[in-house]
């Protein structure tokens, strides 16, 4: 084939794309002319046609000034907010200054008052050593415990 006739086939293939193009671009164009945004039609047999049609009614009361909420009083101005920021942080170096000056460790002449005062919030009943009685009342719970625990024996068929 020689250059003129593959230049002339090319032409005509070209012509049919452009041909195709042409009425896809057409059809889809013809497609979105048909639809109508002002078009009230409600389909019935649509499942959500009656939700729909109580939704877009026109008598509906909208709200009104007066059930809006009043505007809040009283509200903090941004330089009220940064005023209370600052004094959080200034307590807070303050009082990490007074914790950082506190001995935080025991001396032999703490450790007098601190033994009292740890003896003075145990219970002495319970810092006792129990009797043999209690111990033997002790066990036989324990064991009736473990008994009652047991599972019973599978069922024979």
């Amino acid at each position: 084939m020689t250059a003129n006739g593959m230049k002339a086939s090319l032409q005509r293939i070209e012509s049919r794309v452009c041909l195709v193009t042409a009425l896809l671009l057409a059809a889809s164009v013809g497609g979105c002319m048909t639809y109508d945004p002002f078009n009230q039609a409600i389909d019935a047999t649509s499942p959500a046609a009656q939700r729909t049609e109580a939704l877009t009614r026109t008598d509906l009361a909208y709200p009104r000034w007066e059930d809006f909420p009043v505007a809040p009083q009283n509200v903090p101005t941004t330089t009220d907010i940064r005023n209370r920021v600052v004094g959080l942080e200034t307590a807070e170096l303050q009082l990490g200054r007074e914790v950082s000056a506190l001995q935080w460790t025991l001396t032999p002449d703490d450790a007098g008052p601190w033994a009292e005062r740890t003896r003075n919030r145990v219970d002495l009943r319970l810092a006792r050593p129990i009797d043999a009685e209690a111990a033997a009342a002790a066990s036989a719970w324990a064991q009736r415990m473990r008994e009652r625990a047991e599972p019973p024996p599978p069922i024979r068929y």
